[in-house]
């Protein structure tokens, strides 16, 4: 039995926890056995659920139909480790925008363009200062989200709710835009200069570094973050610039935080080797005095990055 989106969808957006039973069990069947029983003996499930409904009912002219939603949100619920959690922390709104893009609700694709895709123009320009270049980027990632690609489905409709929809658009921008400089031979140095941009407050320290030796540390250390692999520096990104906790970047990685954790350790614990080696190479110091200096350094890139970045911001 399906419902009109303008009719009964709109309905619950002024309901209490009540939910049509028939909506309840189009999630659950969406969902594998065992993590639907884990939702099922949740006592919070129906007033959750009903909730759900209610912010995607917020969208109004633009909302997808309740059932093709309860079924799209019983999918992705499945893929979550606590699909309890993930209910409670669900971004509803912003899931049933996406699957009305995917679908091609009309209005829908204009409403993504306003909140999100024209929001995304200042974290594109850090890349390249020139708006053609941002849009190019821009055009491409809604191609790219919108459009169905040859056997599978668009894929916007890969996310998940988890997080923000801009949020998550933004690391598909951000990822679109390093390629599209790689392939102009400049994403290392991009990368790099991003991450190690003129220091404020917070930035390496470099207080306590003596003068002459200022400009050395930071060159050494835009060095290092250049010969950093793809990967790595797009975890540092992601970390520092886009302000992802380790709990975020172990749901977008599919490990434990404690895994993400130890690999922006051995990520930090490179740099200081790398910024060491820099160093070694530009200045004619003692091994006791590239030490001191080393101090001034060591155990500080996680507030030098935060400071340095948050000059970018």
């Amino acid at each position: 039995m399906a419902f009109r989106a303008t009719g009964r969808l709109h309905q619950l957006m002024h309901t209490d926890s009540s939910l049509p039973g028939e909506i309840l069990e189009a999630v659950l069947r969406s969902m594998g056995s065992a993590a639907a029983g884990r939702l099922r003996s949740a006592p919070g499930f129906p007033r959750a659920l009903a909730l759900a409904l209610r912010e995607a009912a917020s969208l109004q002219g633009t909302a997808p139909e309740p059932m093709a939603f309860a079924r799209h949100l019983g999918a992705r619920l499945s893929e979550a480790e606590d699909p309890v959690v993930a209910l409670e922390r669900l971004h509803a709104r912003d899931l049933a925008l996406a699957l009305a893009c995917a679908q091609g609700t009309p209005g829908a694709a204009d409403l993504f363009d306003a909140e999100v895709l024209r929001k995304l123009h200042g974290s594109l320009a850090r890349f390249h200062p020139s708006s053609a270049f941002v849009d190019e980027v821009l055009q491409a990632l809604r191609g790219n989200l919108l459009m169905p690609r040859p056997d599978s489905p668009p894929r916007l409709l890969g996310y998940a709710g988890v997080g923000s929809l801009l949020h998550w658009v933004n690391i598909s921008a951000v990822r679109l835009a390093l390629r599209m400089r790689k392939a102009q031979g400049q994403e290392a140095q991009v990368d790099a200069e991003m991450l190690a941009a003129d220091p404020a407050q917070g930035g390496l320290e470099l207080g306590l570094v003596r003068e002459e030796a200022r400009a050395h540390v930071r060159a050494a250390f835009i060095q290092a973050v250049a010969s950093l692999d793809d990967e790595d520096r797009e975890l540092l990104r992601l970390h520092f610039v886009e302000h992802l906790s380790l709990t975020r970047l172990g749901e977008l990685y599919g490990v434990h935080k404690s895994t993400v954790s130890r690999r922006l350790a051995g990520v930090k614990a490179l740099l200081e080797s790398r910024t060491h080696q820099g160093l070694t190479e530009r200045l004619s110091l003692s091994r006791e005095e590239l030490d001191s200096l080393m101090r001034a350094v060591h155990g500080r890139l996680d507030v030098s990055l935060s400071g340095l970045l948050a000059a970018k911001e």
